[in-house]
């Protein structure tokens, strides 16, 4: 019987390297989105105010900087969305953050919302009724 010379078993130890990083990857992978998951269903929103103040570049591709304040610290981030690359510097946007993990936010693309409203320090528990679409 003939037998390939370059057959990959897991004996070869450049293949059990391999297999390793691809577990350790998924693990990783799977960890954080789990994570994410627990703060999406244990913790309360705050909705604030997002605002677009600047075009974002690099080599992996075209968004916005986005900043919001949230009762900590003020937090700031790239969007790379299709929405945010669409938007114009200056916008605001109504989005909210988890309390447990600030660094977690969604942008409520809908809702425009004017440059002389002020968010409270600790945020809106929920949606304010002149911002709510009608």
């Amino acid at each position: 019987m003939i037998e390939l010379e370059n057959k990959n078993s897991l004996n070869d130890p450049n293949m059990k390297f391999l297999l390793g990083l691809f577990l350790l990857f998924m693990i990783i992978v799977l960890g954080f989105n789990v994570y994410k998951s627990h703060i999406f269903n244990t913790s309360e929103k705050r909705y604030t105010i997002i605002k677009f103040y600047d075009k974002y570049s690099d080599s992996k591709g075209n968004g916005m900087k986005i900043f919001y304040q949230t009762v900590k610290k003020d937090q700031y981030h790239n969007c790379f969305s299709t929405k945010c690359k669409n938007l114009n510097v200056g916008e605001n946007r109504l989005g909210f953050y988890y309390l447990k993990d600030p660094s977690l936010y969604e942008i409520l693309f809908d809702i425009k919302v004017p440059d002389s409203v002020l968010v409270p320090e600790e945020g809106w528990k929920e949606i304010p009724e002149f911002l709510k679409p009608k």
